[in-house]
């Protein structure tokens, strides 16, 4: 009996391609935070150096959208197993002992985003009071950034991990291999 003939493979599948499909709506709010950066970072620079006149909200916002691409990206990246890591000595290990370095990181990994999210949550509700200079943006909402990108990144870590689901299931994904 393969994983495919298992009776709970109709789950592992829903459940990968609900993971599949919160990773595809993290990668559009990604590339329309990155797009709406570098409009704003061009309009930015046409209006203070050719026209003289700088407008002082677009650095702002700029940095808010740099900011929500990271963490929607963040939790891409997870999902799709292309986020940055340095596996030199694990792939030098034997196969069973690099699964099990490769499953404890994954766990130090969700237990830190487990932090990250209660901690960034409390600091964002504390500053909810504060808002930003030019753009009157409460600071809370732009530092939910931070938690719900942690969160997203730490569900589908954890789904991933107790699915083992090593592949990119979204076919459709940009890969560093694609491109030549």
């Amino acid at each position: 009996m393969d994983k495919t003939d298992h009776p709970s493979s109709g789950f592992r599948k829903s459940l990968i391609s609900l993971c599949d499909k919160i990773a595809a709506v993290c990668h559009v709010i990604a590339a329309l935070a990155i797009g709406v950066m570098l409009t704003l970072v061009v309009i930015q620079v046409v209006f203070r150096y050719v026209l003289n006149t700088p407008i002082g909200w677009t650095q702002e916002i700029s940095v808010f959208s740099l900011m929500l691409a990271v963490m929607a990206g963040m939790a891409v990246a997870f999902w799709r197993g292309e986020h940055f890591r340095v596996s030199v000595i694990v792939d030098s290990l034997p196969a069973a002992l690099g699964k099990v370095i490769n499953l404890v990181s994954r766990l130090i990994t969700i237990t830190f985003l487990s932090v990250v999210v209660w901690f960034s949550y409390a600091l964002a509700m504390r500053a909810m009071g504060q808002v930003s200079p030019t753009t009157g943006i409460p600071i809370g909402y732009v530092q939910l950034f931070l938690t719900g990108g942690s969160l997203v990144a730490a569900f589908l870590l954890i789904v991933k991990t107790l699915l083992s689901h090593e592949i990119i299931s979204d076919e459709s994904a940009v890969s560093a291999d694609k491109v030549s």
